[in-house]
């Protein structure tokens, strides 16, 4: 009699360690035209960590509006670097900030680039929307 058994069970057991050691979140990258055509036309909201972090409208010609959580708003543009996106703001001192997008089960986030103190720090986005931003300020 033969006894197949054996072998299904092993091969079952090596399936199981394959599937178990596997990453529970594979991470894809986005590209930068495909985060483009993502955005553009959208407000995306981020959270760092669970908390919320801030909002960034995404116009055409490769332009934003940044509001960081409830405060004033800031102008800004990106383009693609590689398979990066890097933003530059009008408030800023011209230095460029780079992240690579990326996609898991959970959504879309953002990783941080460079040898900062804050490299490496992820944001995802919880939300999307057209509306626009309302940005704090002085009121009349």
């Amino acid at each position: 009699m033969i006894r197949p058994a054996p072998r299904i069970g092993a091969l079952a057991a090596g399936l199981a360690v394959l599937l178990l050691g596997a990453p529970l979140q594979a991470e894809e990258p986005i590209s930068p035209s495909a985060f483009g055509a993502y955005a553009e036309g959208y407000t995306l909201y981020f959270t760092e960590g669970g908390e919320y972090f801030g909002a960034e409208t995404y116009a055409p010609g490769r332009t934003t509006l940044w509001q960081f959580r409830f405060g004033d708003c800031v102008r800004g543009t990106w383009r693609a670097h590689g398979g990066q996106i890097c933003f530059r703001y009008e408030d800023g001192d011209g230095e460029e900030i780079c992240w690579r997008m990326l996609r898991d089960e959970k959504g879309l986030f953002a990783r941080l680039l460079g040898d900062g103190p804050d490299a490496g720090m992820e944001l995802r986005v919880v939300r999307r929307d057209r509306e626009p931003l309302r940005c704090g300020g002085p009121t009349a």
